[in-house]
């Protein structure tokens, strides 16, 4: 069910948000790509995987956060699920742009990630709050604040990347 949740969100976001993004202003006056060049540069991958990574760490530090503080199984499982949750839609959101700031892409509106965040968020919401769903994911009920701590590791985990963005972008080598 984990693997099936994870999906209703990667798929649309793959298929229906990106596609429906607008052209970046300056994607004109870059130059074209060398025909010898892949599609994935040396750096697209690099950053790409250090994007996956930097998650991982941080769902990582959550798991391992609650198991020291005790948490039991099912509570950690959900702490760990809702952290990637959080940290997949965090992900969508900086990568709408790789020139602009994500503060800069949520001022152009795209209708299919709205559709896509709301509907993630409204069935987090039910899986984490009735029992039949948090039976069906093998889930346990967590305070609130710790849920709290999910949402902002979830968040945090791309904010290296918004500020390299911003770094880029101030120093005039959007790419």
């Amino acid at each position: 069910m984990h693997i099936v949740f994870l999906e209703l969100i990667i798929d649309p976001a793959c298929s229906i948000v990106f596609e429906s993004e607008k052209e970046e202003k300056n994607v004109m006056n870059r130059p074209p790509r060398h025909r010898d060049e892949g599609l994935f540069t040396k750096k697209i991958l690099a950053l790409s995987l250090l994007q996956g990574f930097v998650v991982l760490l941080v769902v990582l530090a959550i798991y391992l956060g609650a198991l020291e503080r005790g948490v039991d199984e099912a509570g950690v499982r959900t702490l760990t699920f809702t952290t990637i949750v959080i940290a997949n839609l965090c992900l969508i959101l900086t990568n709408r742009s790789w020139s602009g700031t994500l503060l800069a892409t949520l001022r152009t509106p795209n209708r299919a990630m709205t559709w896509v965040f709301a509907g993630t968020l409204v069935c987090l919401a039910l899986i984490l709050t009735i029992p039949v769903l948090q039976d069906l994911f093998l889930f346990g009920t967590v305070p609130p604040l710790d849920l709290l701590v999910c949402t902002v590791a979830g968040a945090g985990s791309v904010v290296w990347f918004e500020c390299y963005k911003y770094l880029i972008g101030r120093d005039g080598r959007r790419e």
